[in-house]
């Protein structure tokens, strides 16, 4: 049981440290997307004004998207992260309980003869 446990933190150590995302109080962010861009305002106060605000909406879309992109690559990189290594760790339990029941079986009939 104690070298079970100490499997499972080496899994969730090795997680932690090559996650692509953060996960904190539930709330999942991106590491390596930098800052998301703040959102422009439209400037109504003339025509001039609302045109410099449209190419200020025009260049955070791009910054947006790119952020956008970056943040969905890391979803997914955490995701197969944590799928590859549950799978691993379920596998290695399974593996683990099967060893420990065919001792036991094997003790068990050697004790009945």
């Amino acid at each position: 049981m104690k070298q079970t446990f100490a499997i499972f933190a080496v899994l969730i150590l090795a997680q932690t440290s090559v996650s692509a995302g953060t996960l904190v109080n539930g709330n999942w962010t991106p590491t390596h997307c930098g800052a998301e861009p703040e959102t422009p305002t439209i400037d109504k106060t003339n025509i001039d004004n609302f045109n410099r605000s449209v190419d200020a909406i025009n260049a955070w879309q791009d910054r947006a998207l790119e952020y956008h992109a970056c943040m969905v690559k890391e979803a997914n990189a955490d995701n197969e992260r944590i799928t590859s290594t549950a799978n691993q760790a379920q596998a290695r339990l399974q593996a683990e309980i099967n060893r420990v029941n065919a001792e036991a079986d094997k003790v068990r009939n050697g004790l009945t003869k």
